[in-house]
């Protein structure tokens, strides 16, 4: 599911007006009818829209809908297309409105409420209960997995598609000859299951001759295909034909050519009523994606020579022609098949060279290249065939190509800021099996690969300067920065109020979609804050509020090794006391309950991975005994050092807070925040006034507030984005092999200098080192690695196991290379030797360890 695989598996339709209509349920593959208003009931019709979410789906549902205002049509969607997209790396350029909203927005335009949509999984039994409870008299299904490309990336892609179409194909025939045998089904073919071998091609079926003889019944045009997806639909054709001949079944079969466009009048300019729009190498049709190449400024993508056929149609006379055949109904036991196709028979090369000539005519700068031909079909002649297209020569007025290019475009011109050119060929070699996420992300699977990491570093976050400081490992990419210097995106919201905030809501809403994709968490909602350290300091104000003054202060429990950027709101509030516990109470359970037990605290304080030594803490088991044993006990983590490395810890704590701008290398002073429901029903949100620009009462009491820097969730989106492509297995393993490396060269140079040291931090995989000196002060040291461009973190007189120690902390961001690493060691010798090995003690500090208003607590007294 989009939102996350352990959300529960159901969806509420759309209510009515202020009231609920009524309400669908699909639950572990369970069709539930809970009852129908009176509304619905007087409904004497039943559409239902199988695949109703997708490109092509959603525009003849509500061409549907507008055109039958007293016939119920039922989406019915499990949104995958949506998921899979952002999956691969890709996403609609059109930023595209959740199904609740569309209806939504719908029903408001046009005064109707005739529109459902029904999250369900068609590949289940869920679908013979809907067809048997609703009994609709006619059914478009579209709801197949349609990329031939998609098909071939790998074996589970190929089994999906094959599990996906043909079963769900399948449950549908038998479900309608069991509970409405009468019904019209439309069933989506494509012309790419017609075999290409010279010959004119009719519409389904034809009289064939061979060796002098003429068949006397029709027979099924013949059909090839060097692809699953499309050996798929030839099996389906064969499973609906049979359907017919067998079970009198009336179905129509549409062989649909290639679409292009994304407009239809009944979206009446309204946003929330547009379809997606995809154009990347493995769900963007041909045209679509040229269009978007010929804005971005990126050569229009031809594979091989360019001399492949395919015929075209716009998305507006598509849907007005399917629109047209739910009204043509068949008779039983007939296979109806009609060619979908206003334009047959056009090479690549004439597709590529009409919108280039358009593109430049509208002030494009536009070239063609030709690429790898990933389908191997540089051979490809072009015929001078026909395509026998009777139902759209009698019935479709045709719409202008051109008109429908320039209106393409103009409306990808208005989200150009949303293109991404990486997607144009990430996926170019799917046809080999060789590519299961995206080109790059694979070239990095070898986390030793220097050759390609010190690519992607040139590509992403080429700079002169090596920042290793996990305090602030601020170094964005590239990515980040094209965002506010691209003009498209500042421009449109400079000076426009309302479009500042309509913008920051777009983003929001994508950026909160990238993180329930990367860190799935079931019972939260996910708030865009600031950092951690200004984050925490106004939930510990508002849990102030929330808890309410009764003279005595609120008892918090924490670790010795926090940053004092989130314990020290708790030291310095007066209505706030904080004790300490040492390693050895938070490591022994028996111990940490006896504690919790005397103190029976109010919150709950505690870091994912230790600030100052880059140990993980034992939060799984500090966060279970405190819940049980003080239920009402407020549970805060901060996952600041972990989020982007490791797993993140949901379940039991209240709050977990991370700075976006350490280890996912977003823009500065920016935080994801994850709350529980129930902990902001009680705190009622961190600002006073409950303003926000979220949409939505969770969002609302923890969203920034007005006055801010919009730009930045732009920049928070490509981070996101960014780190999506790489993955977070990949991050954390390349970041220990440095880390690894990075240490034995210290250490090397540590020796040599003859520094003692210790090296604090436990765990030898870790992509942090902290290094521990007992009697040198690095302050001089960590001063002039920063004038020579290479930066660390200098913690002075930090408490470690009873030794007190200054420390040099050291993070190594993934998209390193040893050769600057190596350099990096080179810098900390040389200034060692500079300063003769040893640097006396000064009265110098970077951060010195704040004093502990409570004394620490190791064992329960």
């Amino acid at each position: 599911m989009e939102n996350g695989a352990d959300e529960p598996y159901y969806h509420s339709v759309v209510s009515f007006g202020t009231a609920i209509a009524g309400e669908h349920f699909v639950k572990e593959g369970n069709y539930q009818s809970t009852g129908l208003t009176l509304q619905t009931e007087l409904m004497k019709e039943t559409i239902i829209v199988l695949g109703g979410d997708g490109y092509y789906g959603w525009p003849i549902a509500l061409k549907l809908a507008v055109t039958r205002p007293r016939t119920k049509i039922l989406i019915v969607d499990n949104e995958w297309r949506r998921s899979t997209v952002r999956r691969i790396g890709s996403d609609s350029l059109l930023p595209v409105a959740r199904l609740p909203k569309r209806v939504a927005a719908f029903r408001e335009i046009y005064g109707q409420d005739n529109l459902h949509y029904l999250f369900m999984d068609v590949n289940s039994d869920a679908l013979e209960q809907l067809i048997r409870e609703e009994q609709p008299h006619t059914i478009y299904h579209m709801a197949q997995q349609c990329s031939a490309p998609y098909s071939m990336l790998g074996l589970n892609e190929s089994l999906y598609t094959i599990q996906n179409n043909e079963g769900n194909n399948m449950r549908l025939l038998w479900a309608v000859r069991k509970h409405v045998p009468d019904a019209h089904i439309i069933k989506m073919g494509s012309m790419g299951e017609y075999a290409n071998g010279g010959i004119d091609i009719a519409e389904g079926y034809f009289h064939p001759e061979f060796n002098g003889k003429k068949a006397v019944k029709p027979m099924p045009f013949p059909r090839q295909s060097d692809d699953v997806y499309h050996i798929s639909k030839i099996n389906d054709s064969n499973y609906v034909s049979m359907a017919c001949r067998k079970w009198g079944l009336r179905i129509t079969e549409v062989m649909q050519s290639t679409l292009f466009g994304v407009y239809i009048d009944e979206m009446l300019d309204c946003e929330d009523l547009f379809t997606r729009f995809d154009y990347d190498d493995i769900f963007g049709t041909v045209v679509n994606r040229f269009l978007t190449q010929a804005v971005a400024g990126h050569p229009l993508t031809v594979y091989g020579k360019g001399n492949q056929t395919t015929g075209i149609m716009p998305m507006k006379d598509a849907v007005n022609s399917l629109e047209l055949i739910a009204g043509t109904i068949p008779e039983p036991g007939s296979h109806v098949v009609v060619n979908h196709v206003t334009k047959a028979n056009s090479t690549i090369n004439e597709l590529a060279s009409g919108v280039k000539e358009l593109a430049e005519k509208l002030g494009y700068e536009v070239t063609v290249n030709h690429v790898f031909d990933p389908r191997s079909e540089s051979d490809a002649v072009k015929h001078d065939i026909r395509v026998m297209t009777g139902h759209i020569d009698s019935n479709v007025c045709v719409t202008s190509i051109q008109d429908v290019l320039e209106e393409t475009l103009g409306i990808i011109a208005k989200h150009k800021n949303r293109i991404n050119s990486n997607v144009f060929t990430h996926h170019i070699h799917a046809f080999r099996g060789e590519f299961s996420e995206n080109a790059e992300a694979d070239a990095l699977e070898d986390v030793t690969n220097e050759t390609a990491w010190s690519s992607f570093f040139e590509s992403h976050f080429s700079t002169s300067r090596v920042n290793l400081n996990p305090g602030t490992l601020g170094t964005v990419s590239t990515d980040v920065k094209k965002v506010r210097r691209d003009a498209a995106v500042t421009g449109a919201v400079e000076g426009n109020p309302l479009a500042m905030y309509d913008f920051g809501r777009k983003k929001l809403t994508e950026i909160k979609s990238l993180c329930n994709e990367i860190w799935p968490s079931k019972g939260y909602e996910l708030v865009v804050a600031n950092g951690t350290s200004q984050t925490i300091n106004l939930l510990a104000l508002s849990m102030i509020r929330a808890y309410g003054s009764n003279g005595a202060p609120l008892r918090v429990i924490t670790s010795t090794h926090e940053h004092p950027g989130g314990i020290g709101v708790f030291e310095n509030l007066p209505e706030y006391k904080v004790f300490y516990l040492d390693d050895a109470v938070l490591n022994n359970p028996r111990k940490f309950r006896k504690v919790v037990k005397e103190i029976q605290p109010q919150v709950a304080f505690l870091s994912q991975v230790y600030y100052s030594n880059a140990n993980t803490s034992a939060f799984n088991t500090f966060s279970r005994i405190t819940r049980r044993e003080v239920p009402g006990c407020r549970i805060i983590l901060d996952v600041t050092q972990a989020i982007g490395l490791y797993s993140l810890p949901f379940g039991i704590a209240d709050v977990l807070i991370g700075s976006a701008h350490k280890w996912l290398f977003g823009p500065h002073g920016s935080g994801l925040t994850w709350i529980k429901k129930e902990f902001h029903q009680w705190i009622q949100g961190l600002f006073w006034n409950g303003m926000g620009i979220a949409a939505g009462a969770q969002q609302e009491g923890l969203s920034l507030q007005g006055g801010q820097d919009f730009v930045m969730y732009a920049e928070l989106a490509e981070a996101l984005k960014l780190y999506r492509q790489v993955g977070k297995d990949r991050v954390q393993q390349r970041s220990a092999y440095l880390a690894t490396y990075f240490r034995e060269k210290l250490e090397d140079v540590l020796q040599r200098s003859g520094i003692r040291y210790r090296i604090l931090n436990t765990n030898p995989e870790a992509p942090m080192l902290a290094f521990g000196f007992p009697e040198f002060h690095p302050f001089a040291l960590y001063s002039e690695l920063n004038d020579n461009g290479v930066h660390c973190k200098c913690i002075i007189g930090n408490e470690q196991d009873g030794e007190t120690v200054n420390i040099l902390r050291f993070g190594l961001p993934y998209f390193e290379t040893i050769d600057r690493l190596e350099r990096a060691a080179e810098v900390v010798e040389e200034v060692l030797r500079r300063q003769q090995k040893v640097v006396p003690l000064e009265n110098k500090t970077v951060e010195a360890a704040p004093e502990k208003k409570a004394s620490v607590l190791s064992v329960a007294a």
